[in-house]
């Protein structure tokens, strides 16, 4: 944690673009815990200076956003031909990835909003959406509107509640990392069952 104090406060704004582009592209990086320090380092003048909140959440944001951005692209000029070469040694045959991509297009906007909130699949979301060539204005709409959501409850949570966030927030990483696994399970099953009936 102290190295990513030491470069919050040198670079700022930047810092917080930089880290949260990175997290979303999919480099491991702790994005939740960063913006709760980012609203809590923000009560504290460094060096005589107090960045901006308004300013951190816009940089989380955009920095979030450009992140989904640069995945989406990623998979949509290379994500394909690498699912159509390796896909059939994972078992997804080009009839399940045509049904798959064709539920993902249907359900874009609320796919990438909700995804901010699980750990890895918000990092796997983009580049899906990519892959199955969903519409690049809704899938930036939602980057930008989920990323907005998402940046403004942890940076503003760590700004009001400061050093009491604790109480707020008992549970730690571990604790994300299953309620995403139990999320992306059922929705794994659900997938499977209709595919199945179909």
């Amino acid at each position: 944690m102290d190295q990513i104090q030491a470069f919050f406060n040198a670079y700022g704004y930047l810092a917080v673009f930089i880290f949260l582009y990175c997290g979303l592209i999919g480099i491991p990086a702790a994005e939740e815990s960063f913006m709760l320090f980012v609203g809590i380092t923000l009560r504290v003048p460094v060096s005589g200076y107090t960045p901006s909140v308004v300013l951190c959440v816009l940089m989380a944001a955009l920095g979030s956003a450009s992140g989904m951005v640069t995945a989406y692209l990623i998979g949509y000029y290379i994500g394909e031909p690498f699912l159509n070469r390796y896909g059939k040694y994972i078992g997804l045959t080009p009839e399940r990835w045509k049904v798959a991509r064709n539920r993902f297009q249907r359900h874009t906007f609320l796919a990438i909003i909700a995804g901010y909130f699980i750990p890895g699949i918000r990092q796997i979301n983009p580049y899906l959406a990519g892959i199955s060539r969903a519409r690049f204005l809704t899938f930036l709409t939602a980057a930008l509107t989920g990323s907005s959501i998402w940046a403004s409850l942890f940076i503003f949570s760590g700004y009001f509640l400061g050093s009491q966030i604790h109480r707020f927030l008992d549970f730690g990483p571990e604790h994300l990392i299953v309620i995403g696994a139990v999320l992306f399970i059922g929705f794994a099953v659900t997938t499977f069952v209709q595919l199945r009936k179909k």
